[in-house]
């Protein structure tokens, strides 16, 4: 079994941290998307609207750092 260096702990922690900021976006996405659903009301629904833009837009920067995070530990 290989020693990870602490460089390579560091690194895995940080993947870890950003898998979590994800699934936690991913969740608040679909929360946004039946609220949208089920919204009435046209300031609600333009307010989900901004909402939605910014949590797809956080969704994309996490997955961007992932991609980098998969090359090896700088």
């Amino acid at each position: 079994m290989k020693h990870l260096t602490r460089q390579e702990k560091k690194c895995q922690k940080e993947r870890r941290a950003l898998m979590a900021e994800l699934d936690t976006a991913t969740q608040a996405l679909r929360t946004n998307e039946k609220a949208f659903q089920e919204a009435l009301d046209p300031f609600v629904i333009e307010q989900l609207t901004y909402q939605h833009a910014a949590l797809r837009c956080r969704s994309r920067v996490l997955l961007r750092l992932l991609r980098e995070e998969d090359a090896p530990c700088r």
